[in-house]
C-alpha cells in the first residue's frame, strides 16, 4: 500500500487492527484462549509503533521537503522568508560562504525548522506553536524506533490521533499556505 497521506496511513492501521481483531483462534494453534488474547495485543501494539513511526516519518519528509521548495524557489510568504533567514543564520554559524546558499540549506536541522515554524506560529496560532513543541519530542520516539529498539527503553509513545491533528495542521498552516 502506498501512503500518501498521514489519513491513509492510519486507515491502514485501523484495517489491520480490525483483521487482528477478528482472527480466528484457529490460526494461533496450540495457544491458550489467554496467550491469544496476549498475542493479538502485542500485534496491535507493534502496529501502533509501527503506525506512530510511519506518521512522523511522513511528516517529517513533508516539513522538509516545504522547507527546500520555499528555499530553492524563493517564495516570498512570510514564513518562506523565515526560513530563508534561517538558512543565512545558520551559513553564518557554519561560516561557508564559498558554497550555494540552496545547498547549504539543506543542512539545517530539522529541529531548526521546527523551531522557526514554532516561533512562527505563537502568536498568530498558539495552540498550533504547542503541537510543533510536542512534536519535536514526539521525534525522540521516531529516532528511538528507527535506530534503537532493540536495545534501548522505549520512549513515551505519541498517540496516534494527535499525531494526526498535528498533521492537519501542518497540512493547512504550513504546506498549504499562500505561497
Amino acid at each position: 500500500m502506498k501512503f500518501t497521506s498521514c489519513d491513509s496511513i492510519l486507515k491502514n492501521f485501523l484495517f489491520l487492527k480490525k483483521v487482528v481483531e477478528e482472527l480466528d483462534n484457529d490460526y494461533f494453534e496450540f495457544f491458550t484462549q489467554q496467550q491469544i488474547i496476549q498475542e493479538k495485543e502485542f500485534i496491535i501494539n507493534d502496529l501502533e509503533l509501527d503506525t506512530a513511526f510511519k506518521l512522523l516519518t511522513k511528516l517529517e519528509a513533508e516539513i522538509k521537503q516545504d522547507y527546500n521548495y520555499a528555499i530553492s524557489k524563493k517564495k516570498k510568504d512570510s514564513l518562506s522568508k523565515n526560513y530563508l533567514s534561517l538558512c543565512e543564520r545558520f551559513r553564518e554559524r557554519i561560516k561557508e560562504y564559498d558554497k550555494p546558499l540552496k545547498s547549504i540549506c539543506q543542512r539545517v536541522s530539522l529541529d531548526e525548522i521546527l523551531d522557526e515554524i514554532k516561533w512562527f506560529f505563537k502568536d498568530i496560532h498558539p495552540t498550533f506553536s504547542q503541537n510543533v513543541s510536542s512534536l519535536k519530542g514526539y521525534f525522540k520516539f521516531r529516532h528511538w524506533y528507527a535506530h534503537g529498539r532493540y536495545f534501548q527503553r522505549i520512549p513515551s509513545v505519541p498517540a496516534l490521533q494527535h499525531i494526526q491533528i498535528i498533521c492537519n495542521e501542518f497540512k493547512t498552516n504550513v504546506f498549504f499556505r499562500k505561497k
